[in-house]
């Protein structure tokens, strides 16, 4: 396939400045000087901005279970998931796979599966599946395989989740049945596996600082989800949990975010204009600078919209807020390849026009291959 290209007509933002440029591409980067030997792409009333990047996205989930108790096939599943990534605009994604003592789906045996399948399909994928390893700490017995997963290639995250200490701490009953279905259980039956749970209670920190201290030593960075107080901010930060996610309250945002730390939010929060389980609202975050990426948590197509959303659709003002699903999404995991429209950078694009008041994507470009094209006329 064709992976030099010379897009021309864009607006897009290059070297930190919005306005008309030209794109070259070769050789899966972005160059300087453009060659006759480049294939001609018409960007011409198209906005081109860096591919976008979901640093947790458990959407997938859904075409594995659509519904309780259905299931399909995980390569079927995961190529499914490819397709809706890349149509979005998401050209590296981190699939949110939770490693739990729930179960079924979130299950050990499930995570398992999960990684034999993603390891067969991802040299036919179009965007860049990885894997955000979900570990909820009280699943010991899943240590080991963890511990496996951290060398996975490409390099995985490992977000530490207690979501036992939440609903014992009293969890909203319709959240509880909502999770109990998800696993096939009763509230009853779900209620007695984590009070039979409660026994672990004191092996799980030196479990934490075992898992956090190697994922440091194999560069894989450590995410901390539902963090409630600023107390719990330093405390995971201290042990190396460097990311602050999806944290419950806005002393906590503002805490990580004046002391520097990667703050993600959900970009569904910011279309509904409210958190679902009633945590930061994620648009006053981003005016009063408490937090610096977007997710797609659970919905794929939320991270462009929510960019759109909060710039009124204003392509002009929308870059302001792009970093929010690109570049600070790939500082916030090391990645210094991509997240920039620059000399050197992998060549992953999205082209999109503001259609009806929407942003509608017109073509994907991933390490410089035409990966999404909505209107072949323009090659």
């Amino acid at each position: 396939m064709n992976d030099s290209w010379i897009i021309t007509g864009t607006n897009s933002q290059m070297h930190g400045v919005y306005g008309a440029h030209n794109i070259a591409i070769a050789h899966g980067l972005i160059c300087k000087v453009p060659t006759s030997a480049m294939r001609p792409f018409d960007g011409s009333g198209l906005i081109a901005m860096p591919g976008i990047i979901d640093l947790h996205g458990d959407g997938f989930e859904r075409y594995i279970a659509p519904r309780n108790g259905v299931e399909f096939d995980l390569e079927t599943a995961l190529l499914a998931t490819d397709r809706e990534l890349i149509s979005n605009g998401i050209t590296t994604a981190y699939l949110a796979m939770s490693v739990s003592w729930e179960p079924g789906l979130r299950s050990i045996e499930r995570a398992r599966e999960i990684v034999t399948a993603l390891k067969k399909v991802q040299p036919h994928c179009a965007c860049e599946l990885r894997l955000q390893i979900r570990w909820e700490v009280y699943t010991l017995e899943a240590m080991a395989d963890i511990e496996n997963w951290l060398d996975l290639d490409p390099a995985p995250t490992l977000a530490f989740n207690d979501h036992i200490s939440a609903i014992l701490s009293g969890m909203k009953p319709h959240i509880l049945a909502k999770n109990a279905a998800r696993s096939g259980l009763s509230v009853e039956e779900y209620i007695d596996r984590i009070s039979a749970l409660e026994s672990r209670v004191d092996e799980i920190p030196a479990a934490i600082s075992h898992l956090a201290d190697l994922a440091e030593k194999k560069g894989v960075t450590c995410f901390a989800h539902d963090e409630r107080s600023p107390a719990e901010r330093m405390s995971n930060r201290a042990i190396g949990l460097s990311v602050c996610e999806f944290p419950i309250t806005d002393e906590t945002a503002r805490f990580a975010s004046n002391a520097g730390d990667a703050t993600v939010l959900g970009a569904p929060n910011v279309l509904r204009g409210k958190s679902h389980t009633g945590a930061v609202d994620a648009t006053s975050a981003i005016a009063r600078g408490f937090c610096s990426v977007l997710a797609s948590d659970y919905y794929y197509s939320s991270q462009l919209a929510a960019v759109a959303k909060l710039a009124g659709n204003n392509p002009e003002i929308m870059v302001d807020f792009w970093s929010l699903i690109s570049g600070n999404a790939a500082n916030t995991v090391e990645l210094s390849d991509r997240g920039q429209i620059a000399p050197g950078k992998l060549a992953d694009l999205v082209l999109y026009r503001i259609l009806d008041d929407h942003p509608q994507i017109v073509a994907v470009f991933r390490a410089g291959l035409c990966r999404y094209l909505l209107d072949p006329t323009r090659i």
